[in-house]
């Protein structure tokens, strides 16, 4: 936040204008969290979280070879100026009525060092496609007879990004699949709001 106490207004664009006010309000509201909240149990970002940095073209590519997919325009400039969140975020759930255990899962992910995460985020959705329409969403209509089906790309649990021109973001749970935000800039101030202000 600006030293006169009021939140800077996001960029209107996509872009790296955007990114860098996004790192700046979000590491500085990560900055002084409450680590664990009194709510711990659904994920939660730890105190200190911050973005890890871009990575070079050279490493895209290689990314993109090894998971055998294409970064849309948009999720790619995100990887070279973001990337990705540490440390992963924090959680609990009840074993039984007595006991409580901790875990950690991502937060953004992390294309050099998450790659099982990535990967068995990948195979959740891996039916997705071919079982359009499954619940009779106009968007999904629109890719029912479309072959290739674009790659859907895991960005943050179960968020991807769909890697054609719409570059929508989706949220996709079992067979539930929506249009969570309609492009990156839209999607991102979604799922961070509550650390935007």
């Amino acid at each position: 936040m600006p030293a006169n106490g009021h939140a800077e207004t996001p960029p209107d664009q996509f872009g790296a204008e955007f990114l860098q006010w996004l790192r700046r309000t979000t590491e500085d509201a990560w900055s002084r969290l409450d680590d664990p909240p009194e709510d711990g149990f659904n994920p939660y970002w730890r105190r200190g979280t911050r973005w890890t940095g871009g990575l070079d073209e050279t490493t895209i590519a290689d990314d993109e070879h090894r998971y055998r997919l294409r970064f849309p325009p948009d999720y790619r400039l995100f990887v070279r100026i973001l990337h990705s969140t540490t440390p992963w975020m924090g959680g609990s759930t009840y074993v039984d009525d007595a006991h409580v255990e901790t875990h950690e899962t991502p937060g953004f992910y992390d294309w050099l060092h998450d790659e099982s995460e990535i990967r068995a985020a990948m195979a959740d959705v891996a039916h997705v496609m071919s079982a359009l329409p499954f619940d009779s969403q106009a968007w999904q209509r629109t890719w029912r007879h479309r072959e290739p089906k674009p790659a859907l790309i895991p960005i943050f649990g179960h968020r991807y990004v769909v890697a054609d021109d719409t570059q929508w973001v989706l949220s996709i749970v079992d067979d539930d699949a929506i249009i969570y935000g309609d492009n990156l800039h839209d999607y991102l101030l979604r799922e961070l709001q509550d650390l935007l202000g």
